[in-house]
């Protein structure tokens, strides 16, 4: 019999299809420049939301690359608006999914109509969340899901692969939602397609809510700046792997099973659920190169003459995301990227705030951009007996906070030298982000500090 006594915490989980109509323009990899022709699984959003003693918390999945500041802004304003839910609790992850809108860095003026709608979508969602929470108990698992992802950078380098599984039960022991944590750029969907897919993130969703009747299934997308599904890591032009459909089943189809089997070993969870919220700011130095804004946009027009330009609306047969650069350096190794380096250098330091979320003994460490793997597990090292969730991809798109190593070995190389795609692709990540080596570092000590407090 319930204790009346008791303090409980309710939660509500919600989905809706949040897929863009087709017509529209596909992007997200620059060797894709047709429009969307068909939709061969939907794009979702997918909310939790959890209360107790007047806070509220809403964790927010959506199967897309990313969005602008300003349109995260106006989605969180239109969930405080419905749900009464304040921006600062809400956690809204990415899953990177690179076959969705390219609304990721600019809102190109034909995306501002779906935009405005996807807030009302979103926002409807989280009120849905919320308006069917009930009692639950929360049970969290860690596992380990192998051999299926690879640092793109370095390839010998071990990744995390570490699994983090949350299952929401109501009181008559109904799952109505799980939480699966992981990290693998939303990349196994390729260029050759002109059709809105959720890649792996929306396989594995749809898998967990197929075996698990009324479930719904979030992917929180880990720390993937510098990961890669199966062996694509840059430079390699033999694997058997290419950005199928079939791939991409096969990858999510893998992840629903190793997360459910963590779920079965969970057992009933604890009805005591605890609900906090840190955060902290941070300042990011700027990236620092070794050429002046002239003599890059020397060199950019030099290679524009000589490499000339790219169109196609798909990828060529045989591209993958670990080829595309050394195929098509016209497109990857025309210097514009180290204009943009020039450029901002300059700029003062980006500031930005870190969060930490906890959900009963789940503590989630949450940031906005592309966090390399090895920052994110340095996090995840400092709790060694209650490992936290790292949660990149939330909020707004700042681009990538890479680790040390690759900013030492690239740091000398000349401006002319580092846009050959085959001798410096594999840094790439490295040689596109805007903050200094020590940026990651700064991040890791904030994130530890913030999820102390929780």
């Amino acid at each position: 019999m319930a204790n009346p006594s008791e303090v409980r915490t309710n939660a509500g989980a919600a989905r809706t299809v949040i897929t863009p109509p087709v017509g529209y323009p596909m992007g997200n990899w620059g060797l894709r420049q047709g429009v969307a022709k068909g939709i061969h699984r939907d794009i979702h959003a997918r909310s939790v939301v959890f209360e107790r003693e007047g806070m509220s918390i809403a964790v927010i999945s959506l199967e897309i690359a990313g969005l602008t500041s300003e349109t995260v802004q106006a989605i969180k304003a239109r969930i405080f608006q419905v749900a009464g839910i304040p921006a600062d609790n809400v956690l809204l992850n990415f899953t990177h999914n690179h076959t969705s809108p390219d609304t990721i860095v600019s809102l190109p003026s034909e995306w501002m109509t779906w935009t405005t709608w996807l807030a009302d979508q979103v926002a409807g969602c989280v009120f849905n969340a919320a308006n069917q929470a009930v009692p639950v108990s929360v049970g969290s698992g860690l596992g380990s899901f192998d051999n299926w992802t690879v640092n793109r950078q370095y390839p010998e380098k071990p990744v995390d692969t570490e699994l983090g599984v949350m299952k929401i039960d109501d009181d008559q022991g109904n799952t109505i939602a799980h939480l699966v944590n992981f990290a693998c750029h939303g990349v196994a969907d390729g260029g050759q397609y002109l059709e809105w897919s959720g890649d792996f993130a929306g396989e594995m969703s749809a898998e967990i809510e197929e075996q698990s009747t009324g479930t719904v299934a979030l992917y929180i997308q880990g720390a993937a700046g510098d990961i890669h599904p199966f062996d694509w890591w840059f430079g390699n032009t033999a694997s058997e792997h290419l950005h199928s459909h079939e791939d991409t089943r096969l990858l999510g189809k893998s992840l629903a099973e190793a997360a459910l089997e963590v779920s079965g070993g969970i057992g009933n969870g604890s009805r005591d659920i605890s609900l906090g919220v840190e955060s902290a700011p941070l300042s990011l130095p700027r990236h620092q190169v070794n050429w002046s804004l002239e003599s890059a946009l020397e060199n950019r027009e030099k290679l524009r003459a000589n490499l000339g330009s790219y169109s196609g609306e798909t990828w060529l047969p045989g591209t993958t995301t670990a080829n595309t650069a050394e195929r098509h350096p016209e497109l990857y190794g025309w210097g514009n990227n180290e204009v943009g380096l020039a450029t901002k250098q300059s700029l003062p330091e980006a500031v930005l705030v870190v969060r930490g979320f906890r959900i009963g003994s789940t503590l989630i460490s949450a940031h906005a951009g592309e966090l390399f793997n090895e920052i994110g597990t340095v996090i995840k090292d400092a709790f060694p007996n209650d490992r936290p969730w790292v949660a990149s991809y939330c909020d707004d798109y700042i681009g990538y906070i890479s680790s040390r190593q690759p900013h030492e070995e690239i740091k000398d190389i000349p401006v002319t030298e580092i846009v050959d795609m085959k001798k410096y692709r594999r840094y790439y990540g490295t040689t596109t982000s805007p903050y200094a080596p020590e940026a990651g570092e700064a991040l890791i000590e904030t994130a530890i500090n913030v999820l102390k407090n929780l």
